[in-house]
């Protein structure tokens, strides 16, 4: 646990100060959540239930949703408190950071069913929050939902996106400070200046004090003068620091021109390089999908547990929501457009 949360903390100040950890968390968050990500129900009362809870002043999820995915991303774990307001059933929307998570106490016989956290207060005291798994979750005035991503088996945790990249983040971020202090050290040079032996004291004495720039300096052909600064070499680090870039793109999962560098992309490999990409993000955005569909229906089934809502007859969230989110990919709808075109013009000249 104590590694789990070093790496929670370590993406944390990752994310915040470099800009290529930052560019990751933000691109698995523009593609999951997008510009459209909305849930409605034909059940007209989950339907009714929803509306007023995404809308709620002290939810208000649509503004929430980019903070959530940024989080399960960054931490591998989302933790969230439902708090029920006893009048309405309605429940609130609050967050507990991964870092002030002690304990997750499981089952006896189930170590996936998660029955309490302990929270550690600024105090030190220590919360204990039921899940909704717990005997006496529906007495509670609030419980709390765990969500996790890149959750070995057998863990409890999840590990953040930015895990498997963080060493190689840190490498490329010195080696580029290294190249930025070499770079302001080769702005500054020194003149040297050749005359004959016999003039070498007297000249070292009359330019003690350098010549202010624009100057001009008139010489006889015993006297030369070069310029010198030093030599970076810098195409030779362009291959290392290529290497650590690989890296990182292969630990992120995002090709290199999705960060920005284009290099020697044509459009066609560009093209080929997004498969995977768009796979793993299809992925995250099924399983953010899940998310907000299972914390949907806590907080109804709490509404109902006070006599709130009406219960539900089935817990299948593939019947009870139905979702509009964002194409992760839009080739398809291209495709699609341009077979509908082909078949109007096939069906056009048969007339």
């Amino acid at each position: 646990t104590a590694t789990v949360q070093q790496i929670y903390s370590d993406a944390l100040e990752a994310w915040r100060k470099n800009p290529i950890a930052w560019r990751i968390i933000a691109i698995i968050t523009d593609y999951v959540v997008g510009d459209r990500f909305t849930v409605s129900s034909r059940n007209p009362r989950l339907n009714r239930f929803i509306r007023e809870f995404w809308n709620h002043p002290k939810n208000r999820m649509p503004l929430r949703l980019e903070s959530m995915c940024d989080e399960l991303s960054r931490a591998g774990d989302l933790f969230v408190l439902l708090f029920r307001n006893p009048q309405d059933g309605m429940s609130y929307v609050r967050f507990v950071t991964k870092d002030r998570i002690l304990r997750i106490v499981s089952a006896d016989n189930d170590w996936e069913t998660e029955l309490a956290y302990h929270e550690v207060r600024e105090s030190g005291e220590v919360r204990v929050w039921l899940s909704p798994e717990h005997p006496e979750a529906p007495d509670a005035e609030a419980v709390m939902l765990h969500y996790a991503v890149n959750r070995p088996i057998g863990a409890l945790l999840g590990e953040s996106d930015l895990t498997t990249v963080l060493t190689w983040l840190l490498r490329y971020s010195r080696l580029v400070e290294d190249r930025v202090r070499l770079h302001w050290a080769a702005r500054s040079f020194l003149w040297e200046v050749t005359v004959p032996a016999a003039a070498v004291q007297a000249k070292a004495e009359q330019y003690r004090q350098p010549p202010e720039s624009g100057s001009i300096i008139v010489h006889d052909e015993a006297e030369s003068w070069r310029a010198v600064n030093p030599n970076l070499a810098a195409a030779d680090a362009r291959h290392d620091m290529q290497a650590v870039r690989a890296m990182i793109d292969a630990g992120g999962g995002f090709p290199p021109h999705w960060r920005g560098d284009a290099s020697d992309i044509s459009l066609a490999t560009a093209q080929a390089m997004t498969g995977p990409t768009e796979r793993h993000l299809t992925r995250r955005q099924n399983y953010f999908k899940f998310v907000i569909a299972d914390l949907l229906h806590h907080a109804y089934r709490r509404a109902a547990e006070v006599g709130a809502a009406p219960r539900l007859a089935s817990a299948d969230y593939d019947t009870l929501f139905t979702f509009s989110m964002p194409d992760i990919s839009r080739f398809d709808n291209q495709a699609l457009a341009q077979s509908a075109r082909d078949l109007t013009h096939a069906y056009c000249n048969l007339a």
